[in-house]
């Protein structure tokens, strides 16, 4: 797979992670496959619908998602496999979250469009 896609990948995962901050849905939109699977560090699984609709109505807040590390894998012609690991502050009813991720996603090229088709994430202990 040629460097331009990983980096392509890349850049994917850093514009996901800032339409979280921003609340932005058109961009989640654009950015996450219709069949999505999004499952969070709680096991609560999500379609895209209901992940994007948590964002923009509030009841998930994203305050800022960090990158810390990300090694993207070609899968074949058309997939990408990204193991990554983020640092996660989100705001709650008790106040700001901090915490680490690993998370593992997998992004697919449709119609010459990448897209996130599933995400699991689980917390992890600070280091």
């Amino acid at each position: 797979m040629p460097a331009k896609t990983i980096e392509a990948i890349r850049g994917l995962e850093r514009d996901r992670f800032r339409a979280m901050v921003e609340g932005d849905s058109a961009a989640l939109d654009a950015l996450l496959a219709e069949n999505v699977s999004y499952v969070h560090t709680n096991g609560k699984r999500e379609t895209k619908r209901q992940f994007i609709d948590a964002i923009t109505a509030g009841r998930r807040r994203y305050r800022q998602i960090e990158i810390q590390s990300q090694d993207v894998l070609p899968a074949g012609r058309d997939t990408c496999l990204v193991s990554g690991r983020a640092l996660i502050e989100m705001e709650s009813k008790n106040g700001a979250l901090l915490f680490p991720i690993a998370y593992t996603a997998v992004h697919i090229q449709t119609e010459g469009q990448w897209q996130l088709l599933a995400l699991q994430a689980t917390r992890v202990a600070l280091e």
